[in-house]
């Protein structure tokens, strides 16, 4: 079953690959954050956004024209009333774009991912004494540290994010498929 991760953000992350092989890992920006002394208008904000929305429409159309997925698994946008619009935007225009295609895509927490990657769903509390930005980093460093000892290339964070929601997809609907075991030693 071919597969494609995409760890949904300005800087997206993507893995592809089938079960039992290395995924190919990758991130793409969905546009710039330009830095505007004094803030931006509303009607700038709104452009920007609107490229950006664009820009997820096309990634996905290619993703789907170059890998022929046989799912698109996604992460899922959190964090109740707080969450953000713009993520859920994102969401919004990839499961379009699947939908529009017939691929089948299905949506995943974050903590769902981390229990099944890391044997454990690690929030900020796991890391007192970092504040909960430096926390989130730390998290995904985990992440990405987890994907190299399995013998993955990430070349970053988001990518790396990819490649544990795609290690999920595989160990959870692909049948027959054996994921590693969670840990240092294996």
């Amino acid at each position: 079953m071919q597969i494609v991760a995409l760890d949904l953000a300005t800087n997206t992350g993507i893995a592809v690959g089938r079960a039992g092989e290395n995924p190919k890992c990758w991130s793409i920006s969905l546009g710039d954050t330009p830095y505007v002394r004094g803030g931006m208008s509303q009607a700038d904000k709104f452009k920007l956004e609107s490229k950006r929305l664009n820009n997820a429409l096309i990634m996905t159309q290619g993703l789907i024209q170059s890998h022929e997925p046989d799912l698109l698994v996604v992460e899922a946008a959190i964090g109740g009333k707080n969450a953000s619009s713009f993520l859920i935007k994102l969401f919004g225009c990839v499961q379009g774009c699947a939908g529009n295609r017939r691929v089948n895509m299905i949506p995943v927490y974050p903590a769902t991912v981390r229990r099944h990657f890391m044997g454990k769903a690690k929030t900020s509390r796991d890391f007192p004494h970092l504040k909960p930005a430096k926390a989130k980093l730390a998290i995904k460093e985990e992440i990405e540290a987890r994907c190299r000892l399995l013998g993955w290339d990430v070349p970053d964070l988001d990518a790396a994010d990819a490649a544990a929601t795609w290690d999920w997809a595989c160990a959870t609907q692909v049948r027959g498929f054996q994921a590693k075991p969670t840990g240092g030693l294996f």
